[in-house]
C-alpha cells in the first residue's frame, strides 16, 4: 500500500468511528463541549450560560434547542448536554 492510500483510509475510518453527537437542530454537542472547556481553561472559570460564550465570541449566538428541550452546561463535568 502506498502512503497516500494509508492516509486516506485512516481518514475514512476516523470519520466512521468518530461521528459527532448531534443535538437538536444539528448542533454538535461535542463541539460545544470543546468550546466550553476551552473557555474554562482560558477564563479560569466555567461559563454560567451560553451568553458568556457569545460575549467573548467563542460562539456567534446561543444555540437553539429543539422544542421542549434545552442545552445545559454541566458545571461539574464541564460539558454540554441536551435536556
Amino acid at each position: 500500500m502506498t502512503n497516500r492510500y494509508y492516509c486516506f483510509m485512516r481518514q475514512v475510518i476516523a470519520r466512521l468511528f468518530n461521528r459527532p453527537e448531534k443535538g437538536g437542530n444539528g448542533v454538535d454537542l461535542g463541539h460545544l463541549t470543546r468550546l466550553v472547556r476551552r473557555y474554562t481553561v482560558e477564563q479560569q472559570q466555567v461559563p454560567k450560560d451560553f451568553l458568556d460564550l457569545v460575549a467573548l465570541k467563542y460562539i456567534a449566538a446561543v444555540p437553539v434547542a429543539p422544542k421542549g428541550q434545552r442545552f445545559v452546561i454541566d458545571r461539574k463535568k464541564v460539558e454540554v448536554r441536551l435536556e
